[in-house]
């Protein structure tokens, strides 16, 4: 098991973090019915738009979409982030708006399952190359394209989650055996789905 420093905002750490992830999120898909039912306001149509056509971490962090998220965290926490925390965050929420459904599956997992023609519903050469991103940058591209081709059905949690981990893995904030790393991780659920 890898270790966090105890001063990054991770959901590791603040796991009460997820309640704000989810209600953002929800905010952005559920239907008026649904948010009325939870007490949750509708959070405004251009958030998503705007977030969708950021290309970068620096755009993404200029968004209205990405304040919301992150001014929904206790005050306490923003005060101490440190520019790698910010920037772990809006990866994380240029990637969620391409989740529309959330489900109890891994994006992995669905990455891998067969489709009518009996092949992977990602290939296996999109996939490797979502592994071997090198930027933030890059990692965004590739994930959001996969999140697409699945139709945006996934776990929100097991993302963000992942997210963090790749992030906190390339930062080295996150140490980990090779056999442990996040990406590993993917690859066995993929290949295993695709049994």
């Amino acid at each position: 098991m890898g270790f966090y420093k105890s001063d990054n905002i991770t959901l590791h750490n603040h796991p009460e973090l997820q309640a704000n992830v989810l209600r953002w999120w929800e905010s952005l898909f559920l239907s008026p019915d649904e948010l009325r039912k939870k007490g949750i306001p509708p959070a405004p149509n251009e958030y998503k738009a705007e977030l969708k056509r950021c290309e970068s971490i620096t755009a993404i962090m200029l968004t209205e979409g990405f304040r919301a998220l992150w001014l929904s965290f206790p005050t306490d926490l923003i005060n101490q982030a440190k520019t790698e925390d910010i920037e772990r965050w809006a990866t994380i929420t240029a990637v969620l708006v391409y989740i529309t459904q959330n489900s109890d599956k891994h994006f992995a997992t669905v990455a891998g399952e067969k489709d009518e023609s009996k092949k992977s519903i990602i290939s296996e050469s999109r996939f490797l190359q979502l592994q071997s991103s090198r930027t933030n940058d890059e990692f965004i591209r590739r994930l959001r394209r996969i999140l697409i081709q699945i139709k945006g059905k996934t776990s929100v949690f097991s993302m963000c989650k992942d997210i963090e981990k790749w992030i906190l893995e390339k930062q080295r904030i996150r140490t980990v055996k090779n056999n442990q790393k996040v990406i590993v991780e993917w690859a066995m659920k993929y290949y295993q789905a695709a049994i």
